[in-house]
């Protein structure tokens, strides 16, 4: 085993676990006796997730080819923990017995969680510009700003339309981002 595969095991276990934090949330909402009342934009955000999860954790393999050392090492552990932090603030842990409003759930949470999210995604979209030799700015980075600004403006605010704007932005900056850095050829 290399050094890249002894290091993905260790990132690959902290996504693993975030999804993870995402599906048994999902199952508990499915399973529980007590009323949920949904809230668009956290079912929106528990899909973005998902597929946020999904990509990070693919663009990993990118550093396949890197001289490892320690401090790559210990950046590389910067996004999957953010990660893991994030998925889990997003799903309730306690449901309780009569009623669960996800509303009230994702305004509870909302700051760290829009924050910790952030943060991560910034640290996995200039990855290839601290661990390799990736340019800071490429045309694609236009989908990286719009997800994060957009994330930071709900940051900031408790208008709801504004928390619905902001889930859609990103789900479809995810889009972009998947389509233009992983389905076309480079």
């Amino acid at each position: 085993m290399g050094l890249f595969e002894f290091i993905l095991i260790i990132t690959s276990v902290i996504y693993a676990m975030a999804l993870a934090q995402i599906l048994s949330g999902v199952s508990r909402l499915a399973q529980t006796s007590a009323t949920i009342r949904w809230y668009f934009p956290h079912t929106l955000w528990i899909a973005i997730l998902f597929v946020w999860v999904a990509l990070v954790w693919w663009s990993v393999w990118e550093f396949r080819l890197l001289d490892w050392t320690f401090p790559r090492y210990l950046y590389m552990l910067i996004a999957p923990t953010l990660v893991f932090f994030t998925c889990s603030l997003l799903v309730p842990q306690d449901l309780g017995k009569r009623e669960f409003d996800l509303e009230a759930h994702f305004f509870r949470v909302r700051r760290p969680f829009l924050g910790s999210f952030a943060f991560a995604t910034f640290v996995a979209v200039i990855d290839g510009s601290v661990l390799a030799d990736e340019p800071f700015w490429f045309p694609t980075r236009v989908g990286h700003v719009a997800l994060i600004v957009s994330v930071l403006v709900g940051l900031y605010t408790e208008n709801k339309f504004v928390q619905n704007t902001v889930a859609a932005i990103v789900m479809i900056a995810l889009a972009y981002i998947t389509v233009t850095r992983l389905w076309s050829p480079r």
